[in-house]
């Protein structure tokens, strides 16, 4: 059995980018399950994960539970996330880490106030005055 090198220091595995980049990567590739949108479902999926040293993730696992969909969409989510490499003093670590994922309804664009198009009066008369136009609005 080899000795650990005393030189090497502790590294443990983060996101590239650190948790900012994280959740961002996670709210990005997020994708509503129709069976919660349905539902009209909002709340919170708490996941817990392991890294291995060569920085993938493994052994996924919901804590808080939401249904519907949401709980397997932010288990894909998790396994595609890709950690730097850890190590303590030269061998390979592993390290246990949670992730709160937000499941929010997306907002609908509000309708503008008024709609309108404008449409030039066709007269009947023989004479057109180039300069005098007249339109209608419809709302």
């Amino acid at each position: 059995m080899s000795k650990p090198r005393k030189d090497a220091p502790l590294k443990m595995p983060r996101y590239r980018g650190g948790d900012d980049a994280m959740l961002a990567f996670l709210q990005d590739n997020l994708n509503y399950p129709k069976q919660a949108l349905e539902q009209k479902i909002e709340g919170v999926v708490e996941v817990a994960f392991d890294v291995d040293g060569r920085g993938r993730v493994f052994n996924a696992r919901v804590i808080q539970s939401l249904g519907f969909g949401c709980d397997e969409e932010v288990l894909r989510l998790v396994e595609l996330l890709k950690f730097e490499k850890a190590y303590n003093k030269g061998r390979n670590v592993c390290l246990h880490k949670k992730v709160k994922v937000r499941f929010k309804l997306p907002q609908a664009k509000p309708d503008p106030l008024v709609r309108y198009s404008l449409v030039p009066n066709k007269t009947e008369s023989k004479e057109e005055n180039p300069q005098k136009m007249s339109y209608t609005i419809r709302f």
